[in-house]
């Protein structure tokens, strides 16, 4: 295949596919310097409590996935809270 059809084919498939490239989850991390790691995400009306024995990490990956599939709205919200900030 030609290089111009190549490109010519990508240019077609983004374009029936126009929402590939949204952004679909907006992460909020409200945490002072001195107040330590994530335990709370509160996604709409939606809190997320972090397990005592999960990673940081994995705790936020899993409030991404509830996140995400918790609402049909784009983009969704999300906000991180360490455990000072949660009793704000």
């Amino acid at each position: 295949m030609s290089t111009a059809l190549e490109r010519r084919m990508t240019k077609l498939e983004a374009a029936a596919h126009p929402e590939a490239n949204r952004v679909a989850l907006i992460v909020r991390r409200i945490i002072r310097a001195d107040s330590g790691e994530v335990v709370r995400a509160i996604i709409g009306d939606k809190v997320v409590d972090r397990q005592t024995d999960e990673s940081e990490d994995d705790f936020m990956a899993r409030s991404k996935v509830e996140a995400l599939a918790g609402t049909h709205r784009r983009p969704a919200r999300m906000i991180l809270l360490s455990e000072q900030d949660v009793a704000l």
